[in-house]
């Protein structure tokens, strides 16, 4: 009985090792996932910058553009102006004139601080663009090593499930039929028994299920939870 059970927890190390790698090396496609997004995250920022920049740029060429049919009406109104027959005129047109230059001083006002904000959204586009770079090199980086990871952890799996499978032939296959349904449902299949406790569980048993397990005659399981106890 002492050799089954030690033959079987040579199968149960195994079998928890090769969870724990299988577990890792499926959790490495969501991990690559969570790097390329961060990178991703850092080149939606720079694009939405240059988004930004391109629409200043664009309220700018309008304001000039607003600035420019006003310079053009004075021009025709000094043209009218010099048609004009009476002072009266003269001075309304000139009233005209004065009206479109504020108008025109109060649009360069707004060119100012369209072309003061481009300055500064020219210099986040460059911050944004340097922390792109970093996080480029920074999550390739991660990424090659989780494939190297990937990697490693499929040729270890192969040596270990190999390994398990030779213990596994060792053990009687009734004891290894019924290991390998608990440890389908449970962290370990096979557990110590401590002070009347179970190891896996943690339920206090019965003292004829505690007798069973010392005399090591034949296979002894938890009531509550399945487990082999020993």
């Amino acid at each position: 009985m002492i050799a089954i059970i030690e033959k079987l927890l040579v199968v149960q190390e195994r079998d928890c090792r090769i969870r724990q790698m299988e577990k890792e090396l499926k959790d490495i496609p969501a991990r690559k996932k969570e790097e390329l997004a961060r990178l991703d995250g850092h080149t939606k920022a720079v694009a939405a910058a240059k988004e930004q920049l391109k629409a200043k740029q664009a309220g700018l060429k309008k304001l000039e553009g607003e600035t420019e049919g006003k310079r053009e009406k004075i021009v025709k109104f000094r043209q009218q102006q010099m048609e004009l027959k009476t002072n009266k005129e003269f001075k309304a047109m000139e009233d005209e004139i004065k009206g479109v230059g504020v108008e025109i001083a109060k649009i360069e006002d707004q060119e100012i601080v369209f072309m003061e904000e481009m300055e500064k959204a020219k210099t986040e586009i460059a911050e944004k663009e340097g922390l792109l770079k970093e996080e480029d090199v920074a999550v390739h980086a991660d990424v090659k090593a989780l494939d190297e990871r990937a990697g490693g952890i499929e040729r270890e799996l192969a040596e270990i499930k190999a390994t398990r499978e030779t213990a596994a032939k060792e053990v009687d296959a009734r004891w290894l039929a019924y290991y390998d349904r608990v440890f389908g449902a449970r962290d370990k299949a096979l557990v110590p028994l401590e002070d009347g406790i179970c190891g896996g569980c943690h339920m206090k048993l019965p003292p004829a299920v505690v007798h069973d397990v010392r005399k090591q005659t034949d296979m002894v399981t938890c009531g509550y939870c399945g487990r082999l106890l020993y």
